[in-house]
């Protein structure tokens, strides 16, 4: 190694320092924009001729969901203010400053579509009732806007009609279900356009020129997404079914070619396809990784995407279709040679099902009685954990400390069945897999079978304190992010617009309010005697402060090791690279107190 200061900060400043270049996104005139947290919160910037990249925004809370225009290289892109969800929308010229075309910030607008025209945007918001996110239209020369249908629930709008009629809306995915209607402008009459039974998901719709059909990603009667074309009102047509999860689908200019992203095992594979029959006609080349975003260049000759590696943070990618090349176009840093690589592994759980993990070991030789060992679990729980960069998890290997980070049943990219393995009252059989894992790991070589943590975010925090209450024996101490400590305070207290999504998935708080009250860490906290770090954002609308805060005061009433770190600019997620630099620092120094006996 080059370097030689191994306190906390300085291990996290190795990793931290590093920044990322993510969201492509062509304008009609060939610009390519993408997000880039370089100043310390994800702004726009705009990549020069030269390779180099101008930046376009300067505001200390991170820029999402950028959309490039039709026409000309201006762009629309979403901001909140210090996490608290209630995004408004801007203009972005082709030069000068953004414009806002929101301003309302009691109100979450939820980003949609750039009408086939370049005129208008679609966009959902929340202003009529906070738990409802209705369809809106906005002219972008005049800024007039008008609600064309009210919802009930949380939905999305992922396109316009061709004909620029009619927009469509999609009901947000829960419970591996979602359906797309069509809805006139003018009118606001709606029509089915995925009618079905069953529980099956339908999205990223993307229009033929005539309207006579679209392509989409549908799971309809299969256990993965795959590639479908069909007309409005009919069944899906499938063209392209690999064993694994397609994820992402963009249509060429010229409704040509299909760019997917298909989830093989967690690394995401780019894949161009012929748009009439699904045959692959490009397979570009490029490291193993995670990609979230793909654009098309106006001229249908590339897709820019961006990749992150567990060694190298995000960057821009394009690749050429008629070559299949691939290459990197803009880093923002380059990989970091100190960075460890994840192998994929399996691990037996109680019932002989295998669990899917990444292990990534610490540089050198393994000291006399092992590595000690962090299980880092993911959110969600319908979501997957990636070979992607984690500069904090990079920063506990540096200190020492080998990071197990597992897909117990309920993650997403295993297919329908896997998914729904921890429903409801099976809800902690995925704490198992948890419990499973660690006894694995303990048979390992290399690593220590007495020195295990446990670490995650949001319902991956929950999982944590779920671990902690139902095997209290297996862990040496605790790290979580704003984790859910009882489910009748957590349906209480979150967002309106999240209540009915989030009880088809964890259960009705009335309904299943007994199994509920069982699944609450809470409950059982006096079995918890292994120390925990808490860290919170005190803007969070989905996991507010109060589930930490009665967490924290249980152990501390209890004389349990605790420890609460809170961001008063920040929600859910720590957006910020100073407050990231904090938080990573506690938990590298929290994990060495108690997993290696130093800085007691």
């Amino acid at each position: 190694m080059t370097h030689h200061d191994t306190t906390p900060r300085a291990l996290v400043d190795r990793f931290l320092g590093l920044p990322s270049a993510t969201m492509p996104r062509f304008c009609g005139d060939g610009t390519l924009l993408f997000l880039c947290d370089a100043p310390g919160s994800a702004q726009v910037f705009a990549l020069r001729s030269d390779g180099t990249a101008a930046p376009r925004t300067a505001h200390r809370d991170a820029v999402t969901n950028l959309a490039g225009a039709r026409r000309g290289g201006s762009a629309i892109f979403a901001r909140d203010q210090g996490g608290d969800e209630r995004h408004q929308l801007y203009l972005l010229p082709e030069t000068g400053e953004p414009r806002a075309l929101t301003n309302d910030p009691r109100t979450i607008h939820g980003w949609g579509a750039i009408s086939p025209d370049g005129t208008r945007i679609a966009y959902t918001a929340n202003s009529r009732d906070p738990a409802h996110t209705d369809a809106w239209v906005m002219d972008l020369a005049t800024g007039a806007a008008r609600c064309v249908l009210e919802v009930e629930g949380p939905h999305e709008l992922p396109c316009w009609h061709p004909d620029g009629r009619a927009i469509v809306v999609m009901t947000a995915p829960r419970s591996y279900e979602s359906t797309l209607y069509l809805v006139e402008v003018e009118s606001g009459d709606v029509t089915p356009l995925t009618p079905h039974e069953g529980d099956w998901r339908h999205l990223s719709p993307q229009w033929r020129r005539d309207g006579s059909a679209f392509w989409l990603l549908t799971d309809r009667d299969r256990e993965f997404l795959g590639v479908a074309t069909m007309a409005p009102g009919g069944t899906p047509r499938f063209l392209y079914t690999p064993d694994w999860d397609v994820e992402k689908l963009e249509l060429s200019p010229d409704q040509r070619r299909l760019a997917v992203v298909v989830n093989e095992g967690g690394y995401c594979r780019l894949r161009v396809l012929d748009a009439e029959t699904g045959a692959v006609v490009a397979a570009p080349e490029h490291p193993g990784g995670a990609i979230t975003a793909l654009s098309w260049s106006p001229d249908g000759a590339s897709v820019a995407f961006d990749l992150a590696t567990p060694t190298s943070p995000s960057a821009i990618w394009r690749a050429e279709v008629a070559t299949g090349a691939a290459r990197c176009v803009y880093r923002a840093a380059e990989p970091a040679p100190e960075a460890r690589p994840y192998a994929l592994r399996e691990a037996p759980s109680f019932d002989g099902r295998m669990v899917p993990f990444f292990l990534a070991l610490p540089e050198g030789a393994a000291p006399a009685s092992g590595w000690p060992v962090l299980v880092w679990v993911h959110g969600g729980p319908a979501n997957q954990a990636l070979p992607n960069w984690r500069p904090d998890l990079q920063a506990v290997l540096a200190s020492g400390i080998a990071v197990a980070i597992p897909n117990v049943r309920g993650s997403s990219g295993y297919g329908r069945s896997y998914a729904a393995l921890d429903d409801r009252e099976k809800r902690l059989d995925s704490v198992a897999d948890l419990a499973a894992l660690r006894q694995f790991l303990a048979t390992r070589p290399g690593l220590d079978p007495d020195r295990v943590a446990v670490m995650g975010q949001s319902y991956g925090g929950w999982m944590v304190l779920a671990a902690m209450t139902e095997y209290p024996h297996l862990w040496a101490a605790g790290v979580e992010f704003y984790g859910i400590a009882r489910w009748k305070t957590f349906f209480e207290r979150t967002g309106p617009w999240r209540v009915g999504h989030r009880a088809a998935e964890y259960g009705d708080p009335v309904a299943d309010a007994e199994l509920l009250e069982r699944l609450s860490p809470i409950h059982r906290v006096d079995r918890i005697a292994a120390p925990l770090l808490v860290a919170q954002g005190m803007t969070d609308p989905r996991v507010p402060p109060f589930e930490s805060e009665q967490i924290v005061a249980a152990l501390k009433a209890r004389g349990v090791p605790v420890r609460y770190v809170t961001f008063a600019d920040e929600g859910h997620g720590f957006t910020k690279r100073d407050n990231r630099r904090v938080i990573y620092a506690e938990v590298v120094a929290f994990l060495t107190r108690h997993l290696r006996g130093e800085g007691r």
